[in-house]
């Protein structure tokens, strides 16, 4: 999970680490999925359902 507050494709601190990250486990046959949280809409909050509130 990169939690950067920079929306795709600009560059990041934290996306630069995890390539660092990316790239030791990929030769190790891990396989590799990341998810920009920024790129996408999430309901945050301490409702049981945060899609209703603002």
């Amino acid at each position: 999970m990169n939690c950067t507050l920079k929306k795709s494709p600009e560059n990041s601190h934290t996306g630069s680490l995890i390539e660092v990250s990316k790239e030791i486990m990929s030769k190790e046959k891990v396989r590799i999925d990341e998810i920009r949280l920024i790129d996408h809409q999430l309901a945050i909050g301490v409702y049981p359902d945060m899609t209703k509130h603002d």
